[in-house]
Protein backbone atom coordinates (compact mmCIF):
# COMPACT_ATOMS: atom_id res chain seq x y z
CA UNK A 1 0.00 0.00 0.00
CA UNK A 2 1.22 3.50 -0.86
CA UNK A 3 0.46 6.88 0.68
CA UNK A 4 -0.63 9.71 -1.61
CA UNK A 5 -0.21 13.06 0.13
CA UNK A 6 -1.73 16.25 -1.28
CA UNK A 7 -2.11 19.72 0.28
CA UNK A 8 -5.65 18.83 1.41
CA UNK A 9 -5.69 15.07 1.94
CA UNK A 10 -3.89 11.81 2.60
CA UNK A 11 -4.95 8.62 0.85
CA UNK A 12 -3.74 5.07 1.42
CA UNK A 13 -4.08 3.37 -1.95
CA UNK A 14 -3.20 0.09 -3.60
CA UNK A 15 -3.56 -1.37 -7.08
CA UNK A 16 -6.01 -4.14 -7.87
CA UNK A 17 -4.83 -6.83 -8.32
CA UNK A 18 -2.12 -6.00 -5.80
CA UNK A 19 1.18 -4.82 -7.23
CA UNK A 20 4.27 -3.92 -5.21
CA UNK A 21 4.35 -0.11 -4.95
CA UNK A 22 8.01 -0.26 -6.01
CA UNK A 23 6.84 -1.61 -9.38
CA UNK A 24 3.73 0.52 -9.92
CA UNK A 25 2.01 3.12 -7.79
CA UNK A 26 -1.80 3.30 -7.74
CA UNK A 27 -1.74 6.80 -9.22
CA UNK A 28 0.28 8.76 -11.75
CA UNK A 29 1.35 12.35 -12.31
CA UNK A 30 -1.87 13.06 -14.24
CA UNK A 31 -3.94 12.10 -11.19
CA UNK A 32 -1.87 14.45 -9.03
CA UNK A 33 -2.21 17.26 -11.59
CA UNK A 34 -6.00 16.96 -11.49
CA UNK A 35 -6.10 16.80 -7.70
CA UNK A 36 -3.87 19.84 -7.26
CA UNK A 37 -5.15 22.05 -10.09
CA UNK A 38 -8.62 21.12 -11.36
CA UNK A 39 -11.91 22.65 -10.25
CA UNK A 40 -14.39 20.04 -9.04
CA UNK A 41 -17.53 22.07 -8.35
CA UNK A 42 -20.26 20.76 -6.05
CA UNK A 43 -21.29 17.58 -7.89
CA UNK A 44 -18.26 16.14 -9.69
CA UNK A 45 -18.06 13.11 -11.94
CA UNK A 46 -14.93 11.06 -12.61
CA UNK A 47 -14.31 9.10 -15.80
CA UNK A 48 -11.64 6.42 -16.24
CA UNK A 49 -10.16 6.46 -12.73
CA UNK A 50 -7.80 3.48 -12.69
CA UNK A 51 -7.64 2.64 -8.97
CA UNK A 52 -9.48 5.37 -7.13
CA UNK A 53 -7.04 8.21 -6.48
CA UNK A 54 -9.43 10.72 -8.08
CA UNK A 55 -12.69 9.23 -6.80
CA UNK A 56 -11.42 8.84 -3.25
CA UNK A 57 -9.96 12.35 -3.19
CA UNK A 58 -13.23 13.94 -4.33
CA UNK A 59 -15.27 11.80 -1.95
CA UNK A 60 -12.93 12.94 0.84
CA UNK A 61 -13.88 16.55 0.06
CA UNK A 62 -17.49 15.79 1.05
CA UNK A 63 -18.52 15.99 -2.60
CA UNK A 64 -21.19 13.51 -3.78
CA UNK A 65 -19.13 11.83 -6.50
CA UNK A 66 -20.05 9.77 -9.56
CA UNK A 67 -17.27 7.53 -10.87
CA UNK A 68 -17.46 5.61 -14.13
CA UNK A 69 -15.00 3.01 -15.31
CA UNK A 70 -15.27 0.21 -17.83
CA UNK A 71 -12.76 -2.03 -16.06
CA UNK A 72 -13.68 -4.65 -13.46
CA UNK A 73 -10.23 -4.34 -11.90
CA UNK A 74 -10.59 -0.56 -11.66
CA UNK A 75 -14.02 -0.96 -10.07
CA UNK A 76 -12.55 -3.32 -7.49
CA UNK A 77 -9.64 -0.96 -6.84
CA UNK A 78 -11.88 2.08 -6.38
CA UNK A 79 -14.25 0.14 -4.13
CA UNK A 80 -11.49 -1.30 -1.94
CA UNK A 81 -9.61 1.98 -1.61
CA UNK A 82 -12.76 3.96 -0.84
CA UNK A 83 -13.61 1.52 1.96
CA UNK A 84 -10.12 1.43 3.44
CA UNK A 85 -10.52 2.49 7.11
CA UNK A 86 -7.19 4.34 6.89
CA UNK A 87 -8.80 6.75 4.42
CA UNK A 88 -10.70 8.97 6.83
CA UNK A 89 -13.57 11.22 5.83
CA UNK A 90 -14.24 9.46 2.53
CA UNK A 91 -17.90 10.23 1.84
CA UNK A 92 -20.27 7.32 1.38
CA UNK A 93 -21.84 9.32 -1.48
CA UNK A 94 -19.61 7.63 -4.07
CA UNK A 95 -21.55 6.14 -6.97
CA UNK A 96 -19.65 3.55 -9.06
CA UNK A 97 -20.94 2.89 -12.57
CA UNK A 98 -20.03 0.76 -15.59
CA UNK A 99 -21.45 -0.01 -19.02
CA UNK A 100 -22.57 3.16 -20.82
CA UNK A 101 -22.04 6.22 -18.57
CA UNK A 102 -25.15 7.65 -16.93
CA UNK A 103 -24.21 10.99 -15.39
CA UNK A 104 -26.38 12.23 -12.50
CA UNK A 105 -28.44 15.22 -13.64
CA UNK A 106 -26.82 17.42 -10.97
CA UNK A 107 -23.29 16.88 -12.36
CA UNK A 108 -21.52 20.25 -12.73
CA UNK A 109 -17.93 19.15 -13.43
CA UNK A 110 -16.14 16.16 -14.95
CA UNK A 111 -12.62 14.87 -14.35
CA UNK A 112 -11.26 12.57 -17.04
CA UNK A 113 -8.13 10.43 -17.01
CA UNK A 114 -7.10 10.35 -20.66
CA UNK A 115 -8.00 7.09 -22.48
CA UNK A 116 -5.91 5.15 -24.99
CA UNK A 117 -8.22 5.82 -27.94
CA UNK A 118 -9.79 9.03 -29.19
CA UNK A 119 -13.08 7.22 -29.84
CA UNK A 120 -13.45 6.70 -26.10
CA UNK A 121 -12.86 10.37 -25.30
CA UNK A 122 -15.21 11.52 -28.08
CA UNK A 123 -17.90 9.13 -26.79
CA UNK A 124 -17.59 10.25 -23.16
CA UNK A 125 -17.84 13.93 -24.10
CA UNK A 126 -20.76 13.28 -26.48
CA UNK A 127 -22.56 11.29 -23.79
CA UNK A 128 -22.02 14.07 -21.25
CA UNK A 129 -23.29 16.69 -23.71
CA UNK A 130 -26.36 14.61 -24.54
CA UNK A 131 -27.21 13.96 -20.88
CA UNK A 132 -26.14 17.21 -19.23
CA UNK A 133 -26.12 19.84 -21.97
CA UNK A 134 -23.37 22.37 -22.81
CA UNK A 135 -21.39 24.43 -20.33
CA UNK A 136 -20.21 21.62 -18.05
CA UNK A 137 -16.66 22.17 -16.81
CA UNK A 138 -14.27 19.42 -17.93
CA UNK A 139 -10.74 18.75 -16.71
CA UNK A 140 -8.79 16.23 -18.76
CA UNK A 141 -5.34 14.95 -17.78
CA UNK A 142 -2.91 12.31 -18.98
CA UNK A 143 0.75 11.68 -19.60
CA UNK A 144 1.89 14.09 -22.30
CA UNK A 145 3.51 11.44 -24.51
CA UNK A 146 0.16 9.64 -24.87
CA UNK A 147 -1.87 12.71 -25.94
CA UNK A 148 -1.45 13.49 -29.67
CA UNK A 149 -1.47 17.12 -30.81
CA UNK A 150 -4.49 16.41 -33.03
CA UNK A 151 -6.50 15.57 -29.88
CA UNK A 152 -5.60 18.95 -28.39
CA UNK A 153 -6.60 20.79 -31.57
CA UNK A 154 -9.93 18.93 -31.70
CA UNK A 155 -10.71 19.76 -28.08
CA UNK A 156 -9.93 23.44 -28.62
CA UNK A 157 -11.96 23.61 -31.83
CA UNK A 158 -15.14 22.04 -30.47
CA UNK A 159 -15.34 23.31 -26.89
CA UNK A 160 -15.33 26.64 -25.07
CA UNK A 161 -12.89 28.32 -22.66
CA UNK A 162 -10.19 25.86 -23.68
CA UNK A 163 -6.97 26.14 -21.71
CA UNK A 164 -3.86 24.02 -22.09
CA UNK A 165 -1.84 24.10 -18.88
CA UNK A 166 1.94 23.73 -18.61
CA UNK A 167 3.30 20.19 -18.57
CA UNK A 168 4.21 19.06 -15.04
CA UNK A 169 6.17 15.90 -14.29
CA UNK A 170 5.48 14.76 -17.87
CA UNK A 171 1.68 15.12 -17.36
CA UNK A 172 -0.63 17.40 -19.31
CA UNK A 173 -3.83 19.10 -18.11
CA UNK A 174 -6.53 20.63 -20.32
CA UNK A 175 -9.59 22.46 -19.01
CA UNK A 176 -12.64 23.58 -20.99
CA UNK A 177 -16.41 23.76 -20.93
CA UNK A 178 -18.50 21.50 -23.14
CA UNK A 179 -19.45 23.23 -26.37
CA UNK A 180 -22.90 23.47 -27.91
CA UNK A 181 -22.26 20.74 -30.46
CA UNK A 182 -19.70 18.02 -31.05
CA UNK A 183 -18.99 16.24 -34.36
CA UNK A 184 -21.10 13.11 -34.89
CA UNK A 185 -19.70 9.86 -33.56
CA UNK A 186 -20.16 6.31 -34.82
CA UNK A 187 -20.80 4.58 -31.50
CA UNK A 188 -20.87 1.08 -32.98
CA UNK A 189 -18.11 0.18 -35.40
CA UNK A 190 -17.95 -3.17 -37.14
CA UNK A 191 -16.29 -5.44 -39.68
CA UNK A 192 -17.13 -8.79 -41.25
CA UNK A 193 -16.49 -11.85 -39.09
CA UNK A 194 -15.64 -15.40 -40.17
CA UNK A 195 -19.33 -16.02 -40.95
CA UNK A 196 -19.37 -12.96 -43.27
CA UNK A 197 -21.68 -11.12 -40.86
CA UNK A 198 -20.97 -7.89 -39.02
CA UNK A 199 -19.07 -8.01 -35.73
CA UNK A 200 -19.78 -4.78 -33.82
CA UNK A 201 -18.25 -3.16 -30.76
CA UNK A 202 -18.60 -0.11 -28.53
CA UNK A 203 -15.87 2.51 -28.02
CA UNK A 204 -12.80 1.26 -26.18
CA UNK A 205 -13.28 -2.41 -27.06
CA UNK A 206 -10.14 -4.01 -28.50
CA UNK A 207 -9.87 -3.88 -32.30
CA UNK A 208 -13.47 -2.73 -32.70
CA UNK A 209 -13.30 -1.61 -36.33
CA UNK A 210 -11.10 -4.32 -37.86
CA UNK A 211 -10.10 -7.93 -37.30
CA UNK A 212 -6.64 -7.79 -35.74
CA UNK A 213 -4.02 -9.99 -37.38
CA UNK A 214 -3.50 -12.10 -34.26
CA UNK A 215 -7.17 -13.03 -34.05
CA UNK A 216 -7.22 -13.76 -37.79
CA UNK A 217 -4.32 -16.19 -37.39
CA UNK A 218 -5.97 -17.77 -34.33
CA UNK A 219 -9.27 -18.24 -36.17
CA UNK A 220 -7.47 -20.00 -39.01
CA UNK A 221 -6.09 -22.44 -36.44
CA UNK A 222 -9.52 -22.92 -34.82
CA UNK A 223 -11.04 -23.72 -38.21
CA UNK A 224 -8.50 -26.53 -38.68
CA UNK A 225 -9.22 -28.31 -35.40
CA UNK A 226 -10.70 -31.79 -35.80
CA UNK A 227 -13.52 -30.94 -33.42
CA UNK A 228 -14.52 -28.48 -30.76
CA UNK A 229 -17.36 -29.22 -28.37
CA UNK A 230 -18.49 -29.05 -24.77
CA UNK A 231 -17.91 -26.12 -22.47
CA UNK A 232 -15.82 -23.48 -24.22
CA UNK A 233 -14.56 -20.39 -22.41
CA UNK A 234 -13.62 -17.31 -24.41
CA UNK A 235 -11.18 -15.70 -21.97
CA UNK A 236 -10.64 -12.00 -22.59
CA UNK A 237 -13.42 -12.19 -25.16
CA UNK A 238 -13.45 -8.61 -26.46
CA UNK A 239 -16.29 -8.35 -28.96
CA UNK A 240 -16.77 -12.16 -28.96
CA UNK A 241 -14.94 -12.80 -32.23
CA UNK A 242 -13.42 -16.16 -31.19
CA UNK A 243 -16.79 -17.37 -29.89
CA UNK A 244 -18.37 -16.44 -33.22
CA UNK A 245 -15.67 -18.48 -34.98
CA UNK A 246 -16.53 -21.51 -32.82
CA UNK A 247 -20.20 -21.21 -33.72
CA UNK A 248 -19.34 -20.85 -37.40
CA UNK A 249 -16.98 -23.82 -37.75
CA UNK A 250 -18.56 -26.34 -35.36
CA UNK A 251 -22.12 -27.54 -34.60
CA UNK A 252 -23.81 -24.98 -32.39
CA UNK A 253 -25.77 -27.63 -30.49
CA UNK A 254 -22.52 -29.22 -29.30
CA UNK A 255 -21.12 -26.02 -27.79
CA UNK A 256 -21.82 -24.16 -24.55
CA UNK A 257 -20.05 -20.79 -24.50
CA UNK A 258 -18.84 -18.75 -21.54
CA UNK A 259 -17.37 -15.32 -22.27
CA UNK A 260 -15.26 -13.32 -19.80
CA UNK A 261 -13.64 -9.91 -19.97
CA UNK A 262 -12.41 -7.11 -17.70
CA UNK A 263 -14.32 -4.62 -19.89
CA UNK A 264 -18.05 -4.21 -19.33
CA UNK A 265 -18.36 -2.69 -22.81
CA UNK A 266 -16.64 -5.73 -24.32
CA UNK A 267 -19.14 -8.00 -22.58
CA UNK A 268 -22.01 -5.84 -23.83
CA UNK A 269 -20.61 -5.93 -27.39
CA UNK A 270 -20.02 -9.70 -27.33
CA UNK A 271 -23.54 -10.39 -26.06
CA UNK A 272 -24.97 -8.18 -28.79
CA UNK A 273 -23.01 -10.07 -31.49
CA UNK A 274 -24.05 -13.51 -30.27
CA UNK A 275 -27.70 -12.53 -29.96
CA UNK A 276 -27.57 -11.11 -33.50
CA UNK A 277 -26.77 -14.66 -34.64
CA UNK A 278 -29.60 -16.19 -32.64
CA UNK A 279 -27.34 -17.72 -29.99
CA UNK A 280 -28.75 -17.10 -26.51
CA UNK A 281 -27.18 -19.93 -24.49
CA UNK A 282 -23.94 -18.13 -23.53
CA UNK A 283 -22.92 -17.01 -20.07
CA UNK A 284 -21.18 -13.67 -19.66
CA UNK A 285 -18.88 -12.62 -16.84
CA UNK A 286 -17.52 -9.13 -16.26
CA UNK A 287 -14.55 -10.13 -14.15
CA UNK A 288 -10.79 -10.30 -13.74
CA UNK A 289 -9.64 -13.27 -15.84
CA UNK A 290 -11.79 -16.16 -14.50
CA UNK A 291 -12.45 -14.85 -11.01
CA UNK A 292 -15.66 -16.41 -9.60
CA UNK A 293 -16.20 -18.42 -12.79
CA UNK A 294 -16.85 -22.08 -11.94
CA UNK A 295 -17.44 -23.66 -15.35
CA UNK A 296 -15.51 -26.89 -15.91
CA UNK A 297 -14.04 -26.13 -19.34
CA UNK A 298 -13.23 -28.51 -22.16
CA UNK A 299 -11.52 -25.74 -24.12
CA UNK A 300 -10.36 -22.27 -23.12
CA UNK A 301 -9.49 -19.81 -25.89
CA UNK A 302 -7.24 -16.93 -24.91
CA UNK A 303 -5.80 -13.97 -26.79
CA UNK A 304 -4.40 -12.22 -23.70
CA UNK A 305 -3.69 -8.49 -23.44
CA UNK A 306 -0.10 -7.46 -22.87
CA UNK A 307 -0.73 -3.86 -21.84
CA UNK A 308 -1.84 -2.33 -18.56
CA UNK A 309 -2.98 1.10 -19.68
CA UNK A 310 -0.08 2.20 -21.84
CA UNK A 311 2.47 -0.03 -20.09
CA UNK A 312 3.59 -3.40 -21.48
CA UNK A 313 2.78 -6.03 -18.86
CA UNK A 314 2.28 -9.81 -18.78
CA UNK A 315 0.60 -9.73 -15.35
CA UNK A 316 -2.94 -10.12 -16.75
CA UNK A 317 -1.86 -13.01 -18.98
CA UNK A 318 -0.23 -14.77 -16.04
CA UNK A 319 -3.45 -14.52 -14.01
CA UNK A 320 -5.40 -15.85 -17.00
CA UNK A 321 -3.12 -18.88 -17.38
CA UNK A 322 -3.17 -19.66 -13.67
CA UNK A 323 -6.96 -19.50 -13.44
CA UNK A 324 -7.41 -21.42 -16.70
CA UNK A 325 -5.44 -24.32 -15.22
CA UNK A 326 -7.86 -24.35 -12.29
CA UNK A 327 -10.96 -24.66 -14.48
CA UNK A 328 -9.89 -27.11 -17.18
CA UNK A 329 -11.47 -30.56 -17.31
CA UNK A 330 -9.09 -33.52 -17.00
CA UNK A 331 -8.77 -33.84 -20.78
CA UNK A 332 -9.27 -30.14 -21.45
CA UNK A 333 -7.06 -27.77 -23.40
CA UNK A 334 -6.02 -24.13 -23.20
CA UNK A 335 -5.32 -22.56 -26.59
CA UNK A 336 -3.29 -19.35 -26.44
CA UNK A 337 -2.12 -17.01 -29.16
CA UNK A 338 0.82 -14.78 -28.31
CA UNK A 339 3.17 -12.35 -29.95
CA UNK A 340 6.43 -14.19 -30.47
CA UNK A 341 8.44 -11.69 -28.41
CA UNK A 342 6.38 -12.23 -25.24
CA UNK A 343 7.75 -14.71 -22.64
CA UNK A 344 4.57 -16.76 -22.33
CA UNK A 345 6.07 -20.26 -22.59
CA UNK A 346 7.74 -20.08 -19.13
CA UNK A 347 4.50 -18.74 -17.64
CA UNK A 348 2.47 -21.56 -19.19
CA UNK A 349 4.90 -24.19 -17.92
CA UNK A 350 4.07 -23.12 -14.36
CA UNK A 351 0.50 -24.37 -14.81
CA UNK A 352 0.60 -27.14 -17.41
CA UNK A 353 2.56 -30.34 -17.86
CA UNK A 354 2.41 -30.36 -21.65
CA UNK A 355 2.92 -27.28 -23.84
CA UNK A 356 2.70 -27.84 -27.59
CA UNK A 357 3.29 -25.28 -30.29
CA UNK A 358 0.43 -25.77 -32.73
CA UNK A 359 1.43 -23.14 -35.25
CA UNK A 360 3.46 -19.99 -35.72
CA UNK A 361 4.31 -17.31 -38.24
CA UNK A 362 6.64 -14.31 -38.27
CA UNK A 363 4.65 -12.50 -35.53
CA UNK A 364 2.59 -15.02 -33.58
CA UNK A 365 2.73 -18.42 -31.96
CA UNK A 366 -0.20 -20.61 -30.88
CA UNK A 367 0.21 -22.86 -27.85
CA UNK A 368 -1.89 -25.86 -26.85
CA UNK A 369 -1.65 -26.49 -23.11
CA UNK A 370 -2.90 -29.71 -21.50
CA UNK A 371 -2.59 -31.65 -18.24
CA UNK A 372 -3.02 -28.79 -15.78
CA UNK A 373 -0.76 -29.02 -12.77
CA UNK A 374 -2.24 -28.83 -9.26
CA UNK A 375 -1.96 -25.35 -7.77
CA UNK A 376 1.02 -24.74 -5.51
CA UNK A 377 0.18 -24.17 -1.89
Amino acid sequence: MALLTTPTSELHLECYPKVDAKIQQPWDAADIYLIESANYGEFPAVVNDQWGALSCFLAQQNSPTYSWTDSFCSQMGINKNSQNPLNTNVSIDLILDQGSPTFPSCTDSIWIQCPKSFDQLHWWLSTALQQLGPGIKVSLAGMAKHIPVKWLKWLEQHNNDYQQHPIKKKARLMTFTLGEKLPPLTVLKSYLGPDNKEVSALPGVFSRDHMDIGSRFFIQQISQLNSLSGNIIDLGCGNGLLSLACLHYFPEQNIKLTLCDDSSLAIESAEMNLIARGYSQAEFHHTDALLKVNTCADTILCNPPFHSGNRISTAAAERMFKQAARLLAKDGQLLVIANRHLPYAPLLKKGFKHIKQLNCDAKFVIYQCTDALPPKR
